[in-house]
């Protein structure tokens, strides 16, 4: 992205965040590739005919940002993990959907956590346990489950997620090793 449309993205949030009803339209074009992305990331191991398609999670995910009061979107980076976090809630209360139709059940093909831990987004029960552990770790230490969530759900690298949260990927790095192993730990519990 050139400097010239880092800086028209950031004016057509800072428009966004003041209330300009045209301005989730002129937004839409420039996120809705990346937000698409997003969306393949979560629902690649899903399985076959899932009810949850990734042009309804961006479309679900996107309506829920824009319709947001009180954000001040500090650029697109700051937009797309808010919709990473986002997408993340919508997979969750689609699960417990899930979970409360009794419709769940056996696991399809699983996806690793850093090789640490496997989920299955076709299991509710996993993306449940996950959202649980990681409502845990946001009671320890916030800034943790930021990195969780970037990398796990939003499908940033260890430098991009650092980049986000204004630290150093060195510390990025030692904090995912840590999480990591509180992660294996909890779950060993389990």
């Amino acid at each position: 992205m050139t400097p010239s449309r880092i800086a028209q993205t950031t004016l057509i949030l800072q428009a966004l965040s003041e209330g300009d009803p045209t301005a989730s339209e002129e937004l839409l074009p420039i996120v809705y590739d990346e937000l698409r992305l997003l969306a393949a990331y979560f629902l690649k191991n899903e399985r076959v005919g899932h009810t949850l398609q990734p042009t309804a999670l961006v479309h679900e995910a996107y309506l829920k940002l824009v319709n947001q009061d009180k954000v001040a979107w500090e650029g697109k980076t700051h937009f797309l993990a808010i919709a990473a976090r986002q997408m993340r809630r919508i997979l969750v209360d689609h699960a417990r959907a899930k979970m409360s139709q009794k419709r769940g059940g056996g696991s399809s093909e699983r996806i690793p956590l850093e090789e640490v831990l496997v989920f299955s987004h076709d299991s509710p029960e996993d993306i449940l346990a996950l959202e649980d552990s990681l409502q845990k770790l946001e009671n320890l230490d916030e800034r943790q489950a930021q990195l969780v969530e970037l990398r796990f759900y939003g499908g940033m690298s260890v430098g991009q997620a650092a980049e986000y949260l204004g630290i150093s990927k060195r510390t990025a790095e030692l904090e995912w090793k840590m999480i990591r192993a509180w992660f294996r730990k909890e779950f060993n519990r389990e």
